[in-house]
This record gives structure tokens, C-alpha cells and sequence, in this order.
């Protein structure tokens, strides 16, 4: 008997201390409630958009730029432009990523050189990580489909970037 009176008691005792725990944790989660009131008043007075109601907000849409031959003025490239990145595609024209100045002048020259500096400014704490230009080139069977440079940054980098595609693909199409 000595031991279902223990057991009866033991039970007794963990029971208070199971009502005592569950107390404390209804306090806590109406304290937690009413901080996130409070950070939710003070997100809305500071204009703070909720996710849904940015996602409902029609997205900017992509400027457009021909990229010309230089010689005759022929549109051979279409640039789709938005502030974090261009997609470059060949416009009427079949251009093989092994033809040259393509992979030796624009992507490891002008492309790869861009993005070394950016990593050096990073090294020096001048840039944020992540913020580095990137490139991405898609092929269909040995063809340049598109050309996408993200994080180019600034209008002068765009510009140059722009124009030098325009200007490799003039060279690609007289080889």
C-alpha cells in the first residue's frame, strides 16, 4: 500500500506543478501577444506593406533596347532590362558561342573582369557579398539563346556592358 499511497502522492505533485507550468505559459504567450501588437502597430504607422499586399502590386515592367550592327544598323540583339538585371538574346540571327570574340573577349575578358573587381571590392569591404556581378549563358545546340548579367549595378556598367555585347556580335557575324 506504501507504494500506491507514493505513487498517489507523486501524481498529486506533478499535477501542480503540470496546472503551475501551463499558467505560466498562457502568461508568457499573452505577453508574446501583445508584443506583437505592439511591432505590428509600429510596422503599419512606419508604412511597412504586408507580403500579400506587395505581391498584388502590379511589377514594373522590363525596359527594352535593339542592340544594332554597327555596320547598317541591323537589329542582332534584344535587351530586357530591369534594376537587378539584363537578358540579352540574339535577335534574328544565329550566333555560335564558339565563334570568336564571343567566349575569349566578352565573357572572359569584359564579363570575368567585372566580376574580379567586384570580388576584390568585397575582399576590401567596399561591396556586400552577394552583390557581385554574375553572368549565365543558355545555349541551344552550341547557339548563344540568351545572355544574363545580374548585379551590373549602375548605368555607366550597363551601358558598357550593353555595348559591347552589340559590339562582340557585329565581330561574330562577320566570321
Amino acid at each position: 500500500m506504501a507504494s500506491s499511497e507514493t505513487d498517489v502522492k507523486r501524481a498529486a505533485e506533478t499535477k501542480l506543478w503540470l496546472e503551475g507550468r501551463i499558467a505560466q505559459l498562457q502568461e508568457e504567450l499573452e505577453r508574446l501577444r501583445e508584443t506583437l501588437g505592439y511591432v505590428d502597430a509600429s510596422l503599419r504607422a512606419s508604412t511597412f506593406k504586408p507580403a500579400i499586399e506587395m505581391m498584388a502590386e502590379p511589377k514594373e515592367a522590363p525596359e527594352v533596347r535593339e542592340l544594332k550592327r554597327d555596320k547598317g544598323g541591323q537589329v542582332i540583339g534584344k535587351a530586357s532590362i530591369t534594376p537587378d538585371a539584363v537578358e540579352i538574346e540574339p535577335a534574328g540571327v544565329v550566333l555560335k558561342s564558339a565563334t570568336p570574340p564571343f567566349k575569349s573577349f566578352l565573357i572572359g575578358k569584359i564579363l570575368q573582369g567585372m566580376k574580379a573587381k567586384d570580388e576584390e571590392l568585397i575582399k576590401a569591404g567596399k561591396l556586400p557579398k552577394g552583390s557581385e556581378l554574375r553572368f549565365d549563358l543558355e545555349e541551344s545546340n552550341g547557339s548563344v539563346s540568351k545572355l544574363i548579367v545580374e548585379n551590373y549595378r549602375d548605368k555607366a556598367r550597363l551601358n558598357e556592358i550593353l555595348s559591347t555585347v552589340a559590339w562582340t556580335f557585329s565581330r561574330m557575324l562577320e566570321k
